[in-house]
């Protein structure tokens, strides 16, 4: 003989669409849930009837003598109609926030509704009720958070796609640039004033084509979870020596030292070396006054080859120094000195890449003494 319902199991089958009209009315006149009022009574409702159905079956099998008892609060909360919900508001661009207060006043109208109808919650029926409220919390949570992943995920890729294309796509008109300002520099019949305007033109140009590169290189090391070297036997001494002469012949106004003690021989992609040094050491020069030296020292050690750059510029501050390797990020520069700075703010973000794909490591202390010095170690062999 099966037993008597429960008084709360009656009054939720009784009272459901009573229930589901008081909540769905509170919903639509709390000003913290504005989405609430965009939508329709079917809409508000969603997947809730289900919900309380469920809710409702689990409490009448649990009251039966004999039986294993209905489904558990974790079940029903977790269950693909709660997933179905979460997934409609999620839609509706609910908050994480919006969605908790809507499960909370669905939570309250039920407990008021058993007060007002002097019908006691508690024991297993107040543990199962609760638990499944809780539970759509937690997959709200969850459901929330895979979404904004994948979201995340898809402009992320989006991003670095239309990068990837841009930056390809610019690359002809700005070597059909740099073609024309070259044959414009060879001839002889160019005004002095034409010619200084070529010249501007051409470093322009150059300018654009390092942030183009800067681009491609940035899309590489997401895409590829590094940056592809081509390592090969190289003397990192004469490619550090032009470098250094190269920003010395641009920039007149600065004065570089450079030093070099120890074999500085090694296996490195020769080309990612050039980068590598004229991004810490053009970095250095962006960022130092003219009358304060950069100071350049290439070590040569048993097994690595070390490399300092530094500078007497405005420190860097503490908080940036965790995430100067970071895309996009610079340090602070005097006002005068911020029309000299090129780049997207990719320079050290590239510079890092370079170092761990040939197995070293970069570092980087900044003090008002002692100025901004970065150091890399290159082990011989990558």
């Amino acid at each position: 003989m099966s037993q008597p319902l429960s008084r709360v199991t009656v009054l939720l089958r009784e009272r459901k669409d009573e229930l589901l009209r008081e909540w769905t009315s509170r919903l639509r006149n709390d000003p913290k849930i504005p989405q609430a009022r965009e939508l329709n009574e079917e809409d508000l409702r969603n997947s809730t009837p289900k919900l309380l159905d469920d809710l409702i079956d689990s409490l009448t099998q649990s009251a039966q003598a004999g039986t294993a008892g209905g489904a558990s609060g974790q079940e029903i909360g977790s269950s693909d109609s709660a997933k179905l919900h979460v997934s409609h508001r999620l839609a509706q661009r609910y908050t994480l926030a919006e969605e908790l207060r809507e499960l909370g006043t669905l939570r309250s109208v039920i407990i008021e509704l058993c007060a007002q109808e002097r019908v006691i919650l508690g024991g297993e029926e107040a543990q199962l009720v609760h638990s499944t409220l809780d539970e759509v919390m937690i997959t709200t949570a969850v459901e929330l958070e895979r979404a904004s992943s994948a979201e995340l995920r898809r402009d992320v890729v989006l991003r670095e796609l239309f990068i990837a294309v841009l930056g390809h796509d610019l690359r002809n008109p700005l070597a059909a640039i740099q073609f024309a300002t070259a044959s414009l520099l060879k001839r002889e019949d160019v005004t002095a004033a034409v010619t200084r305007l070529v010249q501007r033109i051409a470093a322009s140009n150059d300018r654009a084509a390092r942030m183009v590169e800067d681009m491609l290189d940035m899309t590489r090391i997401r895409a590829h979870d590094g940056l592809p070297v081509d390592p090969k036997p190289v003397d990192l001494g004469s490619i550090c020596e032009q470098v250094v002469m190269e920003l010395e012949s641009s920039h007149p106004e600065h004065t570089l030292r450079f030093n070099a003690r120890g074999d500085a021989h090694g296996t490195w992609d020769p080309g990612r070396m050039g980068q590598l040094l004229s991004n810490l050491i053009g970095n250095a020069v962006d960022y130092s006054a003219p009358e304060e030296p950069v100071q350049v020292e290439l070590r040569g050690e048993k097994k690595a080859v070390v490399l300092e750059v530094n500078n007497r510029g405005i420190p860097i501050p503490p908080e940036l120094l965790p995430v100067i390797f970071d895309p996009f990020r610079r340090g602070e520069q005097r006002q005068e000195d911020l029309r000299r700075t090129k780049g997207l703010g990719l320079g050290l973000f590239i510079a890092k890449a370079i170092v761990d794909a040939h197995g070293g490591s970069i570092q980087v202390t900044s003090t008002q003494e002692e100025g901004t010095t970065f150091r890399v170690s290159l082990p011989r062999s990558s």
